[in-house]
C-alpha cells in the first residue's frame, strides 16, 4: 500500500506548489511531467503539452502514455516507469527516440526520479526530457559531446571505436571516457549499447525481421553476443521479449503488476482540477 501523506500536504499549499510546477512552463526546450504510480499524468509543462497536441491546460489529467503514443512506445515508457517505481532509484541521462505529432522522431535525453513520502514509499514519478539538437545550441555541458553523440546515432549499426569518438572531441581516450561518464552517467561503451538495444527493441516490436537480422541491423555481428547483452539489460532473450510484448498487447496488460492504492491518482486529479479553476 502506498501512502500519500506528503503529497496531500503539498497539495494543500495550493499557491506555492502550483507556482513551482508552472515555472517549468518557462523552459521551452524541456519536457517535464509527473505521473502517479498508475502511470496517469498529474502534470505536464507547456512545452510537453504543445509537443503532444494537448490544447487544454489540464487536459492531461487521468490520461496515460496510451492516449498520446503508439502501443510500442507505451510499452517502453512504462517499462522504465516501472523500474523507477520498483527500485526507488532515478534513471538519469538516458537516450530516447521520441515521436512527435507528425511522426518525426528526434533524440532526447531523459531523466526520471521517484517521488517518495516521508516513509520512503513511491507516490509518483517526475521526468525531464531534453531535445539534444536544442541542447547543443545552448551553453550546455552536453554540447561538448555533440559530435560524439551525432556520430553514435548515425553509425550505431557499425563498429565504433573509442579512439574514433575521442578524436571527435580532441581528447585522449582516457580523458574522453572520464568526461563522457561525468556528463551521461554511463561509459561510452554502455551508451552505445543502450542506443543499440533501444533500436533492437523497436525492431522487435515494429517489424517481423528475424532475431539475426535485427542483431545485424543494430550493430551486433555476433547473434549470441546480442542475445547475452539483451538479456543482461532486459532480463529476457530477444525472442522472449517479442513474445511477451505481443502477449501483453493482446491482453492489454501494460500496467504495473504490483498492487497500488487505486484512489491515489483520482485524489490527485481532483485536487489539480480545483487548482486550475
Amino acid at each position: 500500500m502506498l501512502h500519500d501523506q506528503t503529497f496531500e500536504e503539498i497539495l494543500n499549499t495550493r499557491t506555492s506548489f502550483v507556482n513551482i510546477l508552472k515555472l517549468f512552463d518557462f523552459l521551452p526546450n524541456v519536457f517535464f511531467h509527473i505521473k502517479d504510480v498508475h502511470k496517469k499524468f498529474l502534470w505536464m509543462n507547456a512545452a510537453l503539452r504543445k509537443h503532444l497536441g494537448e490544447n487544454e491546460e489540464m487536459g492531461f489529467l487521468n490520461k496515460t502514455d496510451a492516449d498520446y503514443f503508439k502501443p510500442n512506445m507505451v510499452f517502453l515508457y512504462q517499462r522504465e516507469d516501472n523500474e523507477v517505481i520498483s527500485t526507488r532509484r532515478p534513471i538519469l541521462n538516458q537516450p530516447w527516440f521520441v515521436p512527435g505529432r507528425n511522426e518525426e522522431q528526434k533524440w532526447f535525453i531523459s531523466s526520471k526520479i521517484p517521488l517518495m513520502d516521508t516513509e520512503g514509499h513511491v507516490v509518483a514519478i517526475a521526468g525531464l526530457m531534453r531535445n539534444l539538437s536544442q541542447e547543443y545550441e545552448t551553453a550546455n555541458p552536453l554540447s561538448e559531446m555533440k559530435n560524439v553523440i551525432d556520430y553514435i546515432f548515425v553509425h550505431y549499426q557499425e563498429k565504433i571505436s573509442l579512439d574514433t569518438l575521442a578524436s571527435l572531441v580532441f581528447l585522449s581516450q582516457r580523458q574522453f571516457e572520464r568526461r563522457f561518464q561525468e556528463l551521461f552517467y554511463l561509459s561510452p561503451s554502455d551508451f552505445i549499447l543502450k542506443v543499440r538495444i533501444d533500436r533492437a527493441i523497436r525492431f522487435l516490436i515494429e517489424s517481423d525481421d528475424s532475431i539475426t537480422q535485427i542483431a545485424l541491423n543494430c550493430g551486433f555481428y555476433d547473434n549470441s553476443y546480442f542475445t547475452r547483452q539483451f538479456k543482461k539489460i532486459m532480463s529476457m532473450s530477444p525472442l522472449q521479449f517479442r513474445k511477451k510484448y505481443l502477449s501483453d498487447r493482446s491482453s492489454d496488460s501494460l500496467t504495473q503488476e504490483e498492487s497500488f492504492d487505486e484512489s491515489f491518482g483520482d485524489k490527485m486529479s481532483e485536487k489539480y482540477k480545483k487548482m486550475s479553476k
